[in-house]
């Protein structure tokens, strides 16, 4: 039988012998039993299929026992590494790369290829659901420095959260990298962006909701042996905050130059905004990541933490109905944002036909420049690598992690994600 587990990324700004070192070592002094021998030596395992090339330093995940007490340990307080599921990093990898596209016909040879760009183009990346924050995190540790990453949510404690978690690495010059801390903070951070407002509404109409900029947040960083910004901090990071809202807000009347134009409102757009009496008021975005809110009945924790509570579910069987309703919401936003020749993640936490394949469809069936690109994370792995959990989902083109595939099986495998999970990407023709 296969042990739990859960997962780490490494923070690709520490050097990644120390981290392993580290990390092991502290796995050893816990003493964390992992079988019946108790061989905790084998730990740290690598994600080898979740790797986007095999000598690709940026994208490492790896497993540990799952009652390892990582947030005790001096690898994760230092910024070493992040707790992070290996179904999150497969949905920002399947955004970013087009390593895993099972056909690359589909786009336009003229159009945004969905793979990481060379180091002189800027992208426009947005998480419409963001918290926790791991996954803007790692968008822009693979991003470079010129690009943006805007992260939306509606709740003020996640979007707290999602602070806290990047000003730990990608701001405090203790936690961020690199391991001399007497140096500055690395300029390879790409400029990470938080909103905390509706996703289904944002980037149209009045835009507001702007409170986090890392880049403000550097500026501001409290000086000598103070720990919290004063007050006249705080006031000249808001109206520097008030400031860059105002400059990401564009009016699409005719009053903003013919390449502003081009690039923020193209005819589909404008044509579904006067369907849905909505406005876009912000330049577009090159990616996109909707990881909406679900019933979270793939997350296998979440379940056995309600069994044991005997807590009702937040969403069941009595308002499913509004639940599809707010993700299609969430997804039909995101395409209204997205540029032409710009690529869409679509992802949940559930193996729920109705919370995945049929929101994809219904956006398929709204919009004609939108199809599938069809992905497998089978592509670039050999037999020996490949991940016997992914299965294609009922829908062409689209995949499904599902950890208890296995256990029907019979199969035993190593790496397991910690959750089942849908993804679905989603091309935005030229």
């Amino acid at each position: 039988m296969t042990e739990p587990k859960r997962y780490v990324r490494l923070n690709p700004r520490f050097d990644r012998g120390e981290t392993l070192s580290l990390l092991k070592a502290e796995i050893v002094q816990q003493q964390t039993t992992i079988d019946g021998n108790g061989d905790q030596n084998k730990y740290p395992l690598p994600v080898n299929w979740l790797r986007p090339t095999k000598d690709d330093g940026q994208v490492e995940f790896y497993a540990i026992p799952e009652d390892f007490r990582l947030n005790r340990s001096t690898s994760f307080r230092s910024g070493r590494v992040y707790g992070m599921d290996v179904t999150s990093g497969a949905a920002v990898l399947a955004l970013l790369f087009d390593t895993y596209d099972c056909d690359e016909s589909i786009k336009s040879p003229d159009g945004a290829e969905s793979k990481r760009d060379d180091e002189l183009t800027q992208l426009r990346v947005l998480d419409l659901c963001c918290a926790p924050g791991l996954k803007l995190c790692m968008l822009a540790d693979l991003l470079h420095f010129s690009s943006t990453v805007v992260g939306v949510d509606i709740s003020q404690n996640r979007i707290q959260l999602c602070k806290n978690i990047i000003k730990k690495y990608h701001v405090n010059q203790m936690t961020s990298g690199p391991k001399d801390h007497n140096k500055e903070v690395p300029s390879s951070h790409s400029t990470i962006r938080l909103y905390c407002t509706d996703g289904t509404t944002f980037g149209t109409g009045q835009l507001s909701g702007l409170v986090f900029d890392s880049n403000v947040e550097k500026q501001e960083l409290p000086k000598g042996k103070r720990k919290r910004q004063n007050k006249s901090a705080r006031a000249r990071e808001k109206r520097r905050l008030l400031e860059l809202q105002r400059k990401e807000k564009v009016v699409v009347d005719g009053s903003i130059n013919n390449e502003q134009q081009n690039e923020i409102c193209d005819e589909s757009v404008s044509n579904r905004s006067t369907e849905t009496n909505n406005t876009c008021c912000i330049p577009l975005f090159d990616r996109i990541l909707v990881d909406a809110e679900c019933s979270t009945d793939g997350a296998i924790k979440h379940i056995q933490k309600r069994e044991a509570s005997s807590k009702e579910p937040l969403w069941n069987d009595s308002n499913m109905s509004e639940l599809v309703d707010l993700q299609k919401r969430l997804i039909d936003s995101g395409f209204l944002l997205l540029k032409s020749g710009g690529t869409l993640v679509y992802s949940t936490c559930s193996l729920n036909e109705r919370q995945n394949e049929n929101v994809v469809s219904w956006l398929l069936d709204k919009y004609d420049d939108a199809c599938i690109i069809p992905v497998s994370f089978n592509k670039q792995n050999d037999s020996q690598q490949a991940p016997s959990f992914v299965e294609q989902g009922s829908l062409a083109g689209t995949i499904r992690f599902n950890p208890l595939m296995n256990a029907k099986k019979g199969i035993t495998e190593d790496c397991l994600p910690g959750t089942g999970f849908f993804l679905s990407k989603i091309y935005k023709r030229l």
